[in-house]
């Protein structure tokens, strides 16, 4: 009796863990879960801006259930830049290390942050056509303004709440995987080139210690500093 009560025991344990790794597994296939790997062009070239030459050429984009965290880092890891964004809390925090200085600014996800420049007026309108991109489909959509157009791609099969809160391009539907946009008044163009399904650990979502809290102009005057 008490052989046939351990493997009752043990079965059931196996059914248990199956169910919890297939669940698992489950919210990371269905994107809910990952990292995007980008690359930035910056279209501007060396020859017109030199300081392109120390800028970054990629960025990551973490997600998992209602948080995200964007990185960008450069010039041998003088300067670093992340924004995490949590939809449970509206909230978004934005880090900048510079050489010795480390600044922190928050804001809610309608508010504008850094990073990109801001797109004032911008209209989305969506239109045919897609692309594969980073082995997603992507549709596509354009971004107007009074005398400036841009192509945007976005995908639907990534779930990320708010995806583009750090963008001029908040209310696309979908997660944008190629666009054009400046930063800190430099062209540049962004494209998607891996999306890992994988798990995500809760920490990278942690707002570390040792940031000074500042306004949004204090970040930006001491980027241009070094532009």
């Amino acid at each position: 009796m008490k052989t046939g009560n351990n493997k009752y025991i043990l079965y059931l344990s196996y059914i248990i863990a199956l169910a919890l790794f297939q669940s698992c597994g489950n919210s990371v296939s269905k994107g809910k879960e990952g990292i995007i790997h980008y690359e930035l062009i910056y279209i501007d070239g060396e020859n017109s801006n030199p300081i392109i030459t120390f800028l970054p050429n990629s960025m990551t984009y973490a997600f998992k259930k209602n948080k995200t965290v964007q990185k960008v880092e450069g010039w041998g890891g003088v300067f670093k830049m992340v924004g995490i964004s949590d939809t449970k809390t509206d909230s978004v925090t934005a880090l900048m290390k510079i050489l010795g200085d480390k600044f922190k600014y928050r804001c809610r996800l309608g508010q504008d942050s850094f990073g990109y420049d801001p797109l004032e007026g911008a209209k989305i309108e969506y239109v045919d056509g897609e692309k594969l991109i980073a082995g997603l489909k992507c549709k596509k959509a354009l971004a107007k303004t009074n005398d400036e157009q841009y192509e945007l791609y976005y995908t639907e099969d990534l779930k990320i709440d708010d995806a583009n809160w750090n963008t001029p391009f908040k209310t696309v539907k979908g997660v944008l995987m190629e666009y054009q946009i400046k930063m800190f008044n430099i062209k540049t163009k962004v494209i998607a080139k891996e999306v890992e399904r994988i798990e995500v650990a809760d920490d990278e979502f942690d707002i570390p210690e040792g940031y000074k809290c500042v306004s949004k102009e204090k970040i930006e005057e001491s980027v241009y500093k070094f532009m």
